[in-house]
């Protein structure tokens, strides 16, 4: 375990995900079909599929492991079109015009001539690119052999700089006889021009582990600038090499899932330049897999989660970046927050060293005194460079919830480093700072003392009506206790009563009556406890106060809070954290409302299947604003581990053993599995990767959880909330 964690010491520092943003397609995760395609045809033309997706090629390809297989007939009395989706949607990816569409194009088919080739065209959210003319931009015509084809972005006419990529499209061009085979790969946007530097020297790989079934590779890479990937070859008896993988040079290693436990494999790997070409074949390494047992196992897959963290930040701010963009460096402050915690957690078990988690949140702590704030409040994003905000969507507003999120991990880490020395106390000091500067008092509703916003605006009158309170059986917990605890701008205890005890709808009723609520139509948002009928309790000027308790009993589990939608990492959040019995009163003990959330969920998502018949499994969410398929959250199940072990522990056990070769990779799970429709992520979350770290730490250790109860100003609050019930507690 030491050597993986030393290997992942020295891997840049700005990976994002598997591959780089300008590629459209390289690999499908997944065989048989690529979930991210999209067939249609009319009249009696024809495009093979499978459930309306392009198949996928695992033994005919241009780069491993594998290519898109387009099957046609173009018929008079027809028409088709083949969409291939632009899936990293974190990226935004813009083009210029001077970059250059390339791909691979392999003809099969041997009646398959220039003419009967497709037309293409560029999608933009709801546009669409002028159509043109593959043939056109082939040169030396051949049937099977890989065939370079590349389109001058600026010969797409109608094509938006100023907008992101969704993806390309293939056309039916006239019609042909016959049914035409051709294969896709590595269809991504260049530049025009680009380093083309020979690769005269092999490549360097420096060491080959195996963990359970994954196969860690690590390599030393120069600083040629025409090497592109790093191509990976596997043995068996190390004569007989097949390519598996390529991986970004911003990678320095990666995982190989291998097939089997306990079998000898041989690696060697070479580098790629832009044109593919190879540079001399490294030296073979080889290693044996062999059956880690559950303990190691666990920490092995924590190991990878905290990695993200490790890996992906803003160099500037230190802060934790969700994607990148060519222009310039957007962080986040909400997520940084459980970046921090995760460092803190690899500091502990020397993942990483505890000066070089300093010097990390030093610099965060540096970077957000320095940043644009308003009342101490910051803005959800930044530019990471310049420390002024990235507002979304043109909105200027300053978030609350995210600056609480970034807060509390501070202070946690502020307990963390104690040590009675001048760079520990100048660090607790500067976060100090941090925390006594957020006037609590100055970010409450309209007409209210204790009700908290979650965002806030320089301009109020562009932010009239439209102002959110923070409440709920959620994160708002740990805000509030961080309103409360101020030691310059404090609200009243009744703010914490009045907001975690209760939700709000911020419309004016005339009379108290029964409403309905559905503020959740979109469960891909950030998913909360709601009731689908509540009863209004009393009126707050234009707020209406709803009891969070409404009781009722499903699936053999009384529900204090009423009905769930969604997923249950709104119910995890807070005791990221906060360990439940420091918080619990006579009404709300938090342990048992969270045990039976995660048995009624675990028991309602059993009975729904949607693709597995694994009790195992479980943690599904439904996609989609108007009620889409239904996908795998991996870290649900998992993070069950903080209240019932076994639970947890059997459903990370089942993803792992049972998905983990789509699913699993350096940087943990992806964000989502979907078995249906048989796709994954190829792009992770930041909440799910903090979440599944943190919460396997703490039940472990309680690391975390022992921290923040050393918080003084909090330690006070509690006091004041819970009265000697917590002291008995800590």
């Amino acid at each position: 375990m030491k050597q993986l964690i030393l290997a992942f010491l020295f891997l840049p520092l700005w990976v994002v995900g598997d591959t780089y943003p300008e590629v459209v397609f390289d690999n499908s995760l997944v065989s048989g079909s690529y979930a991210k395609s999209y067939v249609r045809y009319t009249g009696n033309s024809w495009v093979e599929n499978v459930n309306k997706h392009l198949l996928v090629s695992d033994t005919l390809f241009f780069t491993p492991g594998n290519a898109l297989s387009l099957k046609y007939i173009s018929a008079p009395e027809g028409n088709w079109t083949v969409d291939v989706r632009y899936s990293r949607q974190k990226f935004l990816y813009r083009v210029l015009d001077s970059d250059f569409l390339t791909f691979r194009l392999l003809v099969k088919s041997p009646g398959t001539t220039q003419k009967d080739l497709p037309q293409i065209y560029i999608t933009q959210r709801h546009i669409k690119t002028d159509t043109l003319d593959l043939a056109k931009y082939i040169t030396d015509f051949k049937q099977g052999t890989w065939l370079k084809v590349r389109i001058p972005c600026r010969d797409f006419k109608g094509l938006d700089n100023d907008k992101p990529i969704s993806g390309i499209a293939l056309v039916q061009h006239g019609s042909s006889a016959g049914t035409h085979h051709l294969f896709l790969d590595q269809v991504e946007f260049l530049p025009k021009a680009y380093s083309e530097v020979k690769l005269s020297s092999p490549a360097v790989l420096t060491a080959v582990n195996a963990y359970d079934k994954m196969v860690h590779l690590k390599w030393q890479l120069p600083l040629t600038p025409s090497i592109r990937y790093i191509k990976i070859y596997r043995s068996l008896d190390g004569k007989e090499y097949d390519p598996v993988a390529i991986k970004p040079i911003y990678m320095q290693s990666c995982l190989d899932d291998a097939p089997t436990i306990g079998q000898k494999y041989f690696y060697k790997i070479t580098w790629l330049d832009y044109n593919y070409k190879e540079s001399p074949f490294s030296e073979t390494k080889e290693v044996q897999t062999m059956r880690m047992d559950n303990a190691k196992l666990f920490d092995f897959i924590q190991l990878a989660h905290i990695n993200y963290f490790v890996e992906n930040y803003d160099i500037n701010s230190g802060m934790y970046m969700p994607y990148r963009l060519k222009e310039k460096a957007v962080v986040s402050t909400k997520e940084t927050g459980g970046a921090i915690l995760s460092l803190l957690i690899a500091a502990e078990r020397e993942q990483l060293s505890r000066q070089a988690v300093f010097n990390r949140i030093s610099r965060i702590v540096n970077f957000l005194s320095k940043a644009q704030n308003y009342h101490g409040v910051f803005p959800a994003y930044f530019d990471g460079r310049k420390g002024v905000p990235e507002y979304a969507f043109g909105r200027e507003e300053y978030d609350v919830m995210a600056t609480s999120s970034i807060i509390e991990a501070l202070l946690v880490a502020k307990q963390y480093f104690s040590k009675d020395n001048d760079e520990e106390y100048g660090l607790r000091n500067r976060i100090s700072g941090l925390y006594d500067r957020i006037n609590w008092q100055m970010l409450t509703m309209k007409d209210s003392s204790d009700i908290l916003c979650k965002y806030i605006a320089l301009d109020k009158a562009a932010f009239e009506g439209r102002e959110e309170p923070v409440a709920g059986p959620n994160y708002a917990m740990n805000t509030y206790m961080l309103a409360l605890g101020s030691s310059t701008h404090a609200l009243p205890v009744s703010a914490y009563t009045h907001s975690v005890y209760h939700s709000y709808d911020s419309v004016r009723f005339s009379k108290i009556e029964d409403i309905d609520i559905d503020v959740f139509a979109d469960s891909l948002s950030v998913d909360s406890v709601v009731q689908s009928r509540v009863q209004v309790l009393r009126q707050i000027d234009t707020l209406l106060q709803v009891s969070i308790v409404d009781s009722l009993s499903a699936y053999g589990e009384n529900l204090l809070l009423g009905s769930m939608k969604g997923s249950l990492l709104d119910l995890y959040k807070p005791f990221l954290t906060v360990k439940p019995e420091i918080v619990s009163d006579s009404v709300f003990q938090w342990k048992d409302i969270l045990t039976s959330y995660v048995q009624f969920v675990k028991r309602r998502d059993n009975e729904l299947g949607v693709g597995v018949n694994h009790s195992d499994i479980w943690g599904f969410h439904q996609y989609g604003r108007y009620g889409g398929g239904y996908r795998i959250n991996p870290v649900i199940g998992p993070g069950a581990i903080i209240v019932d072990k076994q639970v947890g522990e059997h459903a990370l056990l089942a993803l792992y053993h049972k998905f983990g070769s789509n699913l699993f990779t350096e940087y943990g799970f992806r964000s989502w599995l979907d078995l249906r429709n048989d796709d994954v992520s190829d792009e992770y979350l930041a909440v799910n990767q903090a979440t599944l770290a943190v919460l396997m730490e703490n039940a472990k250790t309680g690391f975390i959880w022992d921290l923040y109860a050393q918080i003084p100003e909090l330690q006070l609050v509690r006091s004041k909330l819970f009265a000697q019930k917590t002291a008995n507690k800590e």
